[in-house]
């Protein structure tokens, strides 16, 4: 059976100011595939899917949707055409129950004109059964999982009947159970006839579900091959051009000799989110904190630093109880937190990244209340080049920048505080296997410059590979603690899933 084109692309090209974003970029998709574009930030992943999504226009080169020459660079004319993106970053109408989530356009009417609310809510029943989802459509969407809405607005995506959806970094930031609902999901989309366009940094993950994987680099187009004939190696190598050392290997266990902790959570308790959490962390430790969705490991991470509030349960740094908890004060003792939402919680967008980085050491880049400009500038660029950070110029705003550029940003805001304890929550979500390797270097090192460090992360690998001990969080609670031989992938799983 011959394979059938449904996207060509064509010699694309694409400049924004001095930066050649793409530069005569060629492949195809075939239908009815699941095709991965994988490349490091900055390869020019996300500059060519808008640019199939008709959100950019390119300055040279052609693209051919089933067989005709697409000549109008339009995001509605490309929803016209069968093609539709969802995007990293969640776009849900938290307001909004499922099935108006599914169908936010409200293409049911009644005869008068009205919502058929009915009819809406059938039809959204209709698309969850067809994936074997139990969720009921009249749920509003806020008290859906992470996960779950995930799901929903892929199903947004395809239940107009489109021909090729774009997944950009789907899986992001969810635990290995949940990407396992995903992929599912993913592959049933594929064996209904349609094209999936995939990007992910997840290189097991892109072997597992891809058929074709295409790489970029530097806005070239370096080669696409079957998954049959790569091993992770071999991507990594066309994508960096190297070996990429230290990536997901095994922690050494640590021989510090333990002392008096630095920080101390004791049955720590908030109603409905956690309960009687207790663990200790130690100078110059990294420590990993993991649990599935709904464990309490996320609203853990914002309690301890303040962003919320606890109703039992003590806090306290270098044996003295926290009493009136909140991040200023938190700061005020050397503690920085990494929001695993650069969108909602971590960046300034429309500020210019400079602006971004001095917001949080304003008396060091000002004289007498007056920001020094040059001062600013100076900071900002130590910290570009020592992350390698992709960008134009300082000036540039975060909102310009890949999604792995914007998180790198974050991090070293968070580290230009030169803080004694960093909470990371999702260090690398977004983030290529260069810049990966260069972001857990950088946090191994962390404890030689005097800081300790939590992670918080929905990569048991990741946490495996930086942390001297892992606590294991189920029901909202802490159900183990391990460290050195112990620390294995099976048995954190087992223990987070209470099997």
């Amino acid at each position: 059976m011959a394979v059938e084109e449904i996207l060509k692309i064509d010699s694309i090209a694409k400049r924004f100011g001095v930066v050649e974003a793409l530069k005569d970029v060629s492949f195809s998709i075939n239908r009815s595939e699941i095709h991965t574009i994988l490349g490091e930030n900055g390869a020019g992943k996300s500059t060519l899917v808008k640019i199939i999504k008709g959100e950019l226009k390119p300055d040279r080169g052609r693209l051919f949707f089933e067989g005709k020459e697409v000549t109008v660079i339009d995001p509605l004319y490309a929803n016209s055409i069968g093609i539709t993106m969802v995007h990293q970053e969640l776009t849900i109408f938290k307001d909004l129950n499922v099935g108006e989530n599914i169908f936010p356009n409200n293409i049911f009417k009644t005869k008068l004109g009205l919502i058929n609310k009915k009819e809406l809510l059938e039809q959204s029943r209709r698309q969850l059964a067809l994936f074997h989802l139990d969720i009921e459509p009249s749920e509003k969407i806020a008290n859906l999982s992470v996960a779950e809405q995930r799901i929903v607005e892929i199903l947004r995506a395809t239940a107009l009947k489109r021909k090729l959806v774009i997944l950009d970094e789907p899986t992001s930031g969810l635990n290995e159970i949940d990407v396992r609902i995903l992929l599912d999901l993913i592959k049933r989309l594929k064996s209904e006839g349609i094209s999936i366009v995939y990007i992910s940094h997840r290189i097991p993950e892109v072997l597992e579900i891809s058929d074709r994987i295409t790489i970029l680099k530097d806005g070239n187009y370096v080669s696409t091959v079957e998954k049959e004939s790569v091993s992770e190696a071999d991507l990594i190598r066309l994508m960096v051009g190297r070996e990429v050392e230290l990536l997901y290997s095994k922690k050494r266990q640590s021989t510090k000799i333990v002392e008096q902790a630095y920080f101390e959570v004791k049955d720590l308790g908030k109603e409905n989110f956690v309960q009687h959490v207790s663990f200790e962390l130690f100078k110059n430790e990294i420590l990993g904190i993991y649990g599935l969705q709904g464990s309490g490991v996320e609203k853990l991470s914002q309690i301890l630093f303040g962003l919320d509030s606890y109703d039992s349960g003590s806090i306290r740094i270098e044996g003295r109880d926290i009493k009136k908890h909140h991040p200023d004060q938190m700061m005020q003792h050397g503690f920085i937190y990494l929001s695993n939402n650069r969108k909602q919680a971590g960046l300034f967008f429309d500020m210019s990244s400079a602006e971004n980085m001095a917001c949080p050491v304003l008396d060091k880049v000002s004289k007498n209340k007056i920001l020094k400009r040059k001062e600013i500038r100076r900071y900002t660029q130590r910290f570009v080049e020592r992350f390698n950070i992709v960008i134009p110029d300082v000036k540039t705003k975060p909102k310009n920048l890949s999604g792995g550029n914007q998180q790198k940003l974050m991090f070293s805001i968070c580290l230009g505080t030169s803080p004694r304890c960093v909470l990371l929550n999702e260090p690398t979500r977004g983030i290529d296997v260069g810049a990966k390797a260069e972001i857990h270097k950088f946090i191994l090192g962390l404890p030689d410059e005097e800081t300790s460090v939590i992670v918080f992360s929905s990569e048991l690998p990741e946490l495996m590979s930086l942390c001297d001990r892992i606590v294991v969080m189920k029901n909202n609670t802490v159900v183990e603690e391990l460290t050195g031989d112990d620390i294995e992938e099976e048995r954190i799983m087992a223990l987070a899933a209470g099997s």
